[in-house]
C-alpha cells in the first residue's frame, strides 16, 4: 500500500511514523524546508520539499501509483485544494483532507466527492465528540466508547496506595470477580501486553476492556465514586469548547463557559443561548469563588493553551470540582496529567490520527483508537461472510504476537471473550495490537 502524505506537522509526521513503522511504503510532501528536514532525518521514509497543490510535485512523490491521499497540513485550503488537483489529474482511489473550519465540513459541496475529497476529518470536532462521551460516563477515567456496543476501554493511573498496586493481571481479576481485559500496561515510556502473572506497579497506565456496567461495579469495589455530572464549566470558547457545550446542551446538561475575549463572548452568547457566557480569565483565582466553579461537577479545559488546560483543571479539583477534563497535544503531558489529577485528557491530533487511520485501514474497519503515542491500536472491525477468522475457537486462529481480541459484539449482546469463543459472520470484533503486529493483523483481517 502507497500513501502520500501532504504537510510533515504533528498529524502528518505521525500517521507517517506509524505508517513506515509498519512496513507501508509513505511518501511526505513538507513546503517548510527545517520541517522537511527534520522529517527526513527522522522517518524511514521519502520527503520531498514542496507545495502539495503544486503539479510537479505531487508528480515527483508518485501520487499517480497511490492507493490514498492524505492532506494534513494546518491549512485548510491548501488542503481541500491538493485533493481537488489529486482528483483532477490522478486515479487515487482514496483522498483525505484534514479541515477545521465548520463552515467548509458544513457545505453540500464538501460533504460529496465534487470537490475531489472521499472523507472530511475535523479535529475539533472529533476531540469535542470524544470529551461529550467522557463527561456522559462520568469522566473518571480517559474512556474509549465502540460503536453501537456497550463495551469500553479505559486508562487507569496507579498512584501510591490503589487497588492495583502490587497485584497480578490474575489476582487483580479474581480479586474484582468480574470479567475484564486488561489489554496493556504502559511503564516507563513502554507499552506492554501483560500475562497472568504481570505485577503492577505504581505509575503504571492500565487500559482496561470491560462492559460498561462492569467498570460501574469495578468502581465501586475499588472506591471509584462515579457520579452524574450535570453541571460543566467549559474554560475557552474555542471552536472545541463550543462544540462540547453544542452536544452537552443537547443531552440536558447546564453549561457555563468562560473566555476573556469580551468580543468573543458576545458571539458565543449569540450562537448558544441555552448556555451561560462568563468574560473572565480562568487563570484569576477569585473567579471560582465570584461565579461559583467550585459548585461544578466537573470543568473541562478546552482553551489553546494546554498548560492553562492542565492548570485550571489541577485548581478545580483542590476547591472541590468533582471531575475534570483536559485539552491536552503534547505526548509526554497525556501521561503527567494523571499523575496530578487530571481525571481525562483528550488530544486533538490523535482523535483526527484516530479518524484517518480507520480509512487507511484494510477490510471492513469501523474505527481506530491510537493508544500511548501510536504504540498500540484497538481496531474495530465487522466480520465478513468469507473471512478466515470464522469456523474456529480464538485460541487456534494463530494471532500475531502481542496481539489480542478485547472485545466481541454479536446482536445485542456484547462479549468479552475466552479462547473457546468462535467468531461468526457479522460480528463486530475489537482487536488490541502493538505496532509491529498490525501489518499481520491487517492481512489477517483483509
Amino acid at each position: 500500500m502507497k500513501i502520500v502524505i501532504v504537510g510533515a506537522g504533528e498529524v502528518g509526521f505521525h500517521i507517517a511514523k506509524q505508517l513506515t513503522e509498519e512496513g507501508k511504503d509513505v511518501v511526505l510532501i513538507e513546503k517548510d524546508p527545517e520541517t522537511a528536514k527534520y522529517a527526513s532525518n527522522t522517518l524511514d521514509c521519502l520527503v520531498i520539499k514542496g507545495e502539495g497543490t503544486h503539479m510537479e510535485v505531487l508528480k515527483d512523490a508518485g501520487t499517480g501509483s497511490a492507493d490514498i491521499f492524505v492532506a494534513a497540513t494546518t491549512s485548510d485550503e491548501v488542503n481541500l485544494i491538493s485533493c481537488f488537483v489529486v482528483a483532477s489529474e490522478f486515479q487515487v482511489p482514496v483522498k483525505i483532507a484534514r479541515v477545521r473550519s465548520v463552515e467548509y465540513t458544513q457545505r453540500r459541496a464538501f460533504s460529496t466527492n465534487f470537490s475531489g475529497v472521499d472523507y472530511l476529518v475535523n479535529p475539533d470536532r472529533e476531540a469535542a465528540w470524544e470529551i461529550a462521551q467522557t463527561v456522559e460516563q462520568g469522566a473518571t477515567s480517559t474512556i474509549t466508547v465502540f460503536h453501537r456496543t456497550d463495551i469500553q476501554m479505559r486508562d487507569y493511573y496507579v498512584d501510591e496506595g490503589s487497588y492495583f498496586t502490587d497485584k497480578t493481571v490474575k489476582d487483580i481479576r479474581m480479586g474484582l470477580k468480574e470479567y475484564l481485559l486488561i489489554t496493556s500496561v504502559a511503564r516507563d515510556g513502554e507499552l506492554q501486553i501483560p500475562n497472568g502473572d504481570f505485577e503492577v506497579k505504581d505509575g503504571d497506565s492500565l487500559h482496561i476492556v470491560a462492559h460498561k456496567s462492569t467498570f460501574q461495579k469495578i468502581h465501586r469495589k475499588i472506591g471509584y465514586k462515579t457520579d452524574k455530572l450535570r453541571k460543566i464549566a467549559i474554560v475557552g470558547g474555542t471552536p472545541i469548547g463550543m462544540a462540547v457545550a453544542e452536544l452537552l446542551v443537547a443531552k440536558g446538561r447546564s453549561i457555563v463557559i468562560i473566555d476573556k475575549n469580551y468580543e468573543h463572548c458576545k458571539f458565543i452568547a449569540d450562537e448558544l443561548p441555552e448556555a451561560t457566557v462568563i468574560n473572565a480569565d480562568i487563570s484569576d483565582h477569585e473567579l471560582y469563588a465570584e461565579e461559583g466553579l467550585y459548585k461544578m461537577d466537573a470543568v473541562v479545559g478546552a482553551t489553546q493553551n494546554e498548560e492553562l488546560n492542565i492548570l485550571s483543571g489541577v485548581y478545580a479539583k483542590t476547591l472541590g470540582v468533582k471531575r475534570v477534563v483536559a485539552v491536552v497535544e503534547k505526548t509526554s503531558y497525556l501521561t503527567i496529567a494523571g499523575s496530578i489529577g487530571i481525571d481525562s485528557t483528550v488530544s486533538p491530533k490523535f482523535s483526527v490520527i484516530n479518524t484517518i487511520l480507520k480509512f487507511i485501514r484494510k477490510g471492513r474497519v469501523r474505527s481506530v483508537y491510537s493508544v500511548f503515542d501510536g504504540q498500540a491500536e484497538a481496531i474495530d472491525i465487522n466480520i465478513g461472510e468469507n473471512s478466515r477468522l470464522t469456523g474456529k475457537p480464538i485460541k487456534d486462529l494463530h494471532l500475531p504476537p502481542d496481539c489480542l481480541l478485547a472485545a466481541v459484539n454479536r446482536g445485542r449482546k456484547s462479549i468479552i471473550p475466552d479462547g473457546n469463543l468462535e467468531l461468526r459472520p457479522g460480528d463486530n470484533a475489537i482487536f488490541f495490537a502493538k505496532r509491529h503486529s498490525i501489518p499481520e493483523l491487517e492481512r489477517l483481517l483483509a
